[in-house]
């Protein structure tokens, strides 16, 4: 082995390196991911086919001078066909690129595939020739290789999409890869012919074959540059160790006696094992600790720490730890949750606002993809979804948080050019946090349920009484009540009595008081009821009618919307002393409103049962208090005890039916009550 040779093979050795690591992350994506895609198997197969082309360059120039012909007719032919093969598959991948994936015809794949076949029998054929030559048959190779070459620098740059870099391990072509591609391959080609006018003829073909190689892999090495940096690294420090024990040894070997030889093989060979075996992993533990600021006690930390988490802090503030967790022990920038209720949270530096506006919720995420996300994952999001990870700098750091109850959201990480999920491990773990923290946020949801109904039925007792002790009061002050009103009764009606006026007010006074009291016995009274069908229209008509003087005279116009035969299942008093309630309510709603006036009164005929609805264009309620208006003596009248809505929640339950309130169209408030079909069981 001459010196040029061994440095030929030392230039081979770096591209080939680079692409051996892309390779073998593709297999392993293989393991962990399964994906099922045209585009990564063809990938696969192509970076592959490289690597070995680079590697049988390697051997060919590591070949002692006397070498066998036979070994070199082999390897170079094995480098050809591989130079050759390779170029296809890559044509072939990059037709693939573009997401969605259109696979090529018939034709194109028999126009690729047979022109590689073509050259590939020429150069077994040129390589089977007698002839002094391995040199003319490597330009042979050139020469057919050439025009695939170009080939897929066309299809490169016809495909590549325009913008910045898309998400680190996504197979994707865009138009900063191809200008990467470019400008490499000029400084290749410009070094080349230097070497050439220089008389270095040979040495500027290796300078060409290498450079080439390496501008090629420039773009992919960059999106997984946290595997490439500590695989060349730690490849690049054993091999020179082991170039530095074979040194050493030969050495040693001139100076020794014979006897001594065997000697000095057992310790080069435990040395080289050494070496390349528990020296292996120390050197890869160094390299991820110093280079990618990463060690196995991560995993473990992470861990710990949601294990110190409790359930009492609430979904979102454990988010918040978790994250500022991550963050510190993973160090990367930033990451951030989006939760599937729209609420989102970041921690370090992350660009959050792009991702929230895009990123899909409810029914629309059930698409995405069910698990942390790999290369095959990137590839099968909307364009958009993908612009917004690129925008955000998340590469392969986003995954479901997902429990065996609910999908809670999504967790992204700001991961920058070294920290994405590259190796099985760090995927595995990154599963599990995310994991463990759906099952905490489960545990917070839970425990949050328990405290609210404890605290509902805290209240339900609390409200419960105090409705019996108002009823008792109300039953013992109701006798002398009506009495009083009894007597003011009388003072009103006789003739020339002085006061008339306040005996007037006295007694609107106490009619008010009994009415109330009245409001409370009923709310504290367990009426039966009697069903039978009530045609709606009909009840409502009737009821709209007998109310509409008193609507009237307060300058409201009532209309009615009623379609026969809209038939529920109904005790009618007690669904007449509803919509009373109601229109009573609308009414003192509308007495501060301007004019026009209105209340409209509803019936519907829905798929899930009857709907009577009573809607006015009054000042409406506030948001925050709309939840509590069917609540026992919550009003949002001065003068109102809080009973009337409470009473018509309890009749419409009681039918089986619903009661709610929400804001009407353009202002106003709209109360809907719900009621099972007369033919429902």
């Amino acid at each position: 082995m001459t010196a040029s040779g061994l440095l030929a093979a030392t230039l081979y050795l770096a591209p080939a390196l680079v692409w051996a690591i892309i390779a073998r992350q593709l297999w392993a994506y293989l393991r962990t991911g399964r994906p099922r895609s045209s585009t990564f198997n063809v990938f696969r197969l192509a970076t592959s086919a490289i690597a070995l082309h680079l590697a049988s360059h390697v051997a060919v120039a590591l070949l002692p001078a006397g070498a066998p012909s036979t070994l070199a007719l082999g390897l170079g032919l094995a480098r050809d066909l591989t130079l050759v093969g390779s170029l296809a598959l890559g044509r072939h991948a990059i037709r693939l690129m573009p997401v969605p994936e259109r696979p090529p015809g018939p034709p194109w794949l028999a126009a690729n595939y047979g022109f590689a076949a073509s050259a590939g029998l020429a150069l077994a054929v040129a390589h089977a020739l007698p002839g002094p030559a391995i040199a003319p048959v490597e330009t042979l190779a050139r020469f057919c290789a050439l025009p695939l070459g170009l080939l897929c620098l066309w299809e490169g740059w016809r495909t590549a999409r325009p913008g910045a870099w898309g998400p680190e391990g996504a197979i994707e072509m865009r138009r900063p890869d191809v200008a990467l591609v470019g400008w490499g391959l000029l400084g290749t080609v410009a070094a080349s012919l230097a070497l050439a006018a220089a008389g270095q003829m040979p040495f500027g073909l290796v300078v060409l074959d290498a450079g080439i190689a390496l501008a090629i892999a420039a773009p992919i090495a960059l999106r997984v540059l946290g595997v490439v940096v500590p695989d060349v690294l730690v490849t690049a420090t054993l091999l020179a160790a082991a170039g530095g024990v074979l040194v050493a040894h030969t050495a040693l070997a001139a100076h020794l006696d014979a006897r001594d030889l065997p000697l000095l093989h057992s310790a080069a060979a435990l040395t080289l094992a050494l070496v390349f075996m528990p020296g292996q992993a120390w050197l890869r533990a160094a390299t991820n600790r110093l280079v990618l600021h990463r060690s196995r006690q991560q995993q473990a930390a992470l861990q710990s720490f949601l294990h110190t988490l409790s359930p009492e802090l609430g979904t979102r503030e454990c988010c918040r730890r978790a994250l500022a967790e991550l963050v510190r022990v993973r160090r990367v920038a930033g990451a951030a949750i989006i939760l599937d209720d729209g609420e989102a949270m970041a921690h370090g530096d992350f660009e959050l606002a792009p991702l929230v506006r895009v990123w899909p919720r409810g029914a629309a995420a059930d698409a995405l993809p069910a698990r942390s996300f790999g290369s095959i994952e990137l590839r099968a999001l909307p364009l958009a979804l993908r612009e917004a990870l690129v925008r955000a700098h998340v590469t392969l750091g986003a995954a479901p948080i997902l429990s065996p109850r609910r999908r809670w959201g999504w967790l992204f990480m700001n991961t920058g050019m070294l920290g994405g999920l590259f190796h099985e491990e760090d995927v595995e773990g990154f599963r599990g946090f995310v994991a463990q923290l759906a099952l905490l946020l489960d545990g917070a949801d839970l425990l949050a349920r328990t405290v609210a109904v404890e605290r509902a039925l805290a209240h339900a007792e609390k409200l419960a009484a105090i409705g019996e002790l108002a009823a008792r009061i109300a039953h013992e002050i109701r006798n002398p009540v009506t009495a009083a009103r009894s007597l003011a009764q009388q003072l009103a009606r006789e003739p020339g009595t002085a006061g008339g006026a306040e005996h007037r007010l006295i007694l609107e006074e106490l009619e008010r008081v009994e009415r109330q009291m009245g409001q409370l016995l009923r709310f504290a009274r367990r009426d039966e009821l009697r069903l039978e069908p009530v045609d709606l229209g009909e009840l409502a008509r009737a009821t709209l009618g007998a109310l509409r003087p008193r609507l009237e005279a307060a300058g409201i116009a009532a209309a009615l919307e009623a379609p026969p035969g809209v038939v529920a299942r109904a005790d009618r008093d007690k669904l007449r002393e509803v919509l009373v309630n109601l229109l009573e309510n609308a009414r003192d709603a509308l007495a501060t409103s301007p004019s026009p006036r209105r209340v409209t009164v509803a019936v519907r005929n829905g798929e899930v049962g009857a709907s009577l609805s009573v809607t006015d264009n009054g000042p409406g309620v506030l948001a925050d208090a709309l939840p509590r208006l069917f609540e026992p003596f919550f009003s949002t009248k001065q003068s109102g005890t809080g009973l009337g809505l409470a009473i018509a929640r309890h009749a419409v339950e009681a039918h089986g039916g619903t009661i709610v309130a929400a804001p009407g169209e353009g202002a106003g408030l709209t109360v809907r009550v719900t009621l099972p079909l007369a033919d429902t069981p």
